[in-house]
């Protein structure tokens, strides 16, 4: 298990040194320990999509990014689902991360459970665009009214504004978020 989060440390530790900051500058920016950012960066523990989440805020990245492996361009892709890197949290969402690399293009299929509603706002670079596949999903933009999204609904915004998805049926629901990385403009 620890093997496939070996390089979402070493690929926050490469964030981390591009800007310059120290372990304890990031822990306080984060709210997360030195000595957890320092088992994660060496390999040595399993992070929750929570402090993940934290750490992508922090440094403006989208979560696929942490998961992609170095490989050369290629012009067709072909990405099996054992291939896919799935990232959960208990009760309340999964990730499932459709491509291997950072590209323009970041497509994550989304599971929230029902009553799911403890997701922090996160931002990062670029525009996002949703597509709602069962149930219902709230996109929330921080100091405005959510938006309901239910099957069929789909949805556009602002990466780089705070932004989070909950789900408060009882019913699980499903979506396809896509990042798009290029450009800010809808």
């Amino acid at each position: 298990m620890l093997e496939k989060y070996r390089h979402v440390g070493k690929r926050i530790q490469r964030e981390r040194l591009n800007y310059g900051l120290s372990l304890s500058e990031v822990a306080e920016a984060t709210g997360l320990s030195t000595s957890f950012l320092s088992l994660l960066e060496n390999g040595k523990v399993v992070p929750s999509l929570k402090a993940l989440d934290k750490l992508c805020t922090f440094f403006s990245i989208h979560m696929a990014t942490l998961f992609e492996e170095e490989d050369n361009e290629q012009e067709v892709l072909f990405f099996p689902r054992e291939k896919q890197i799935e990232v959960s949290m208990k009760g309340e969402r999964e990730l499932r991360f459709l491509l291997p690399k950072r590209k323009a293009l970041e497509p994550v299929l989304i599971t929230l459970y029902p009553q799911s509603t403890n997701q922090e706002f996160t931002v990062h670079k670029g525009i996002e665009f949703g597509y709602v596949l069962e149930g219902t999903i709230e996109v929330h933009l921080k100091g405005r009214d959510p938006i309901i999204c239910k099957k069929g609904d789909s949805v556009l915004y602002r990466a780089d504004l705070p932004h989070r998805l909950l789900n408060p049926t009882q019913e699980v629901a499903r979506g396809i978020w896509i990042g798009l990385r290029e450009n800010n403009s809808l």
